[in-house]
């Protein structure tokens, strides 16, 4: 099993890293180059690193590195470094207009987060891009990376290979998928802080928390660190609560027509569930009142089955007849309330289908 652990190189671009990916891919290994560019949600980088035999170097990745001690902690690591002066010197000799000010700030970034990986993260390699020029660097990466000793005859035939990316199609690309990427970036972003939160914090005492009705404007701000988890939980961009209909929102809890329902412990917020209140259309003596917002935090086991009661014990304290519709979506643990919902003694009530208009 060893053997077949997956390997990543993070650099700069401009630091022979499109040569080393064709170096090793060797013995049927093979490593990719900037993989991060496909990347669109987690279950891309989990799937990737699901498969036997592969690697990749990286001239972007680098800001992710924790991501990849929470995603695959066995993975090999190595970095190659090269001055940024002499990166940004090699990216503004190909003829691409490049704000030099701009380019440069950006790769002393980049380089900063290769000094954390060399210093934090365990058994990394560090080669110097002049490295890559002898015999030894070489066989120092390939023999880290792979299962095997170093191959002198093929680091012979592909030392003198001159291997170059097509640097303009890669900026194309990026260009056209921006919108794509920088919402993986963020979700990415997200479960990094989502995991150095968890290093740091207990899982919660449920002998602690306590269940309330909040209103509009204590629920909203107290529930900013959950809105992301949950938009990363169901395949969303991690700011993706940001562009809620935050006025027809602020109108019914202005009439009352909300409920939000939170959980706390030592003021922190584990979960929260919000409900649309209204008149029934099929007896004008019945409340209905529909789930919408519902989401508990993985800190906090348990948790999901209690805000539920909680919810609907303050919805019977109001007085008065009251129908519950609960929902089983099917983004992230959609798949699962069904479940839930029967256990609290609910009935299938049919299935909802979603069609998306467009005026002509």
């Amino acid at each position: 099993m060893s053997e077949s652990l997956p390997f990543v190189v993070f650099a700069l671009p401009r630091s022979r890293t499109f040569w080393a990916s064709r170096f090793l891919s060797y013995g049927g290994w093979a490593c990719g180059h900037d993989e991060a560019l496909h990347v669109r949600a987690l279950d891309d980088v989990r799937s990737w690193f699901a498969q036997p035999y592969v690697g990749t170097v990286e001239t972007a990745a680098a800001p992710f590195w924790r991501l990849l001690h929470a995603v695959c902690p066995q993975a090999k690591v190595v970095v190659i470094r090269r001055p940024v002066s002499d990166v940004v010197t090699s990216l503004m000799a190909l003829g691409i207009t490049f704000d030099k000010a701009m380019l440069t700030g950006k790769m002393e970034r980049l380089n900063a987060k290769l000094d954390q990986i060399e210093r934090r993260v365990p058994g990394v390699l560090s080669i110097q891009y002049a490295d890559l020029a002898t015999e030894d660097g070489c066989a120092a990466l390939f023999e880290h990376c792979l299962p095997f000793k170093h191959d002198h005859q093929w680091w012979k035939s592909a030392a003198p290979v001159n291997l170059q990316i097509n640097l303009p199609a890669m900026l194309r690309y990026a260009a056209a998928h921006a919108p794509q990427l920088r919402r993986s970036g963020g979700i990415c972003r997200q479960e990094i802080l989502a995991q150095l939160w968890k290093n740091r914090a207990a899982p919660a005492d449920m002998e602690g928390m306590t269940f309330q009705e909040e209103n509009l404007e204590t629920y909203w701000d107290g529930a900013q660190e959950l809105f992301a988890e949950h938009c990363v939980a169901v395949g969303e961009a991690p700011d993706q609560y940001r562009r809620k209909n935050m006025a027809l929102i602020e109108r019914l809890a202005n009439v009352g027509a909300w409920q939000f329902m939170t959980a706390r412990c030592n003021g922190r917020m584990f979960g929260y569930l919000a409900t649309i209140i209204g008149p029934s259309l099929e007896d004008p003596d019945l409340k209905v009142a529909t789930q919408t917002l519902f989401y508990a935090s993985p800190d906090a086991r348990g948790l999901g089955m209690k805000l539920q009661r909680a919810s609907i014990d303050a919805l019977k304290a109001r007085g008065g007849r009251w129908e519950v519709i609960q929902r089983a979506g099917v983004r992230g643990s959609g798949h699962k309330m069904g479940a839930l919902y029967r256990r609290m003694g609910a009935q299938d009530h049919g299935h909802l289908y979603r069609l998306a208009l467009e005026a002509a």
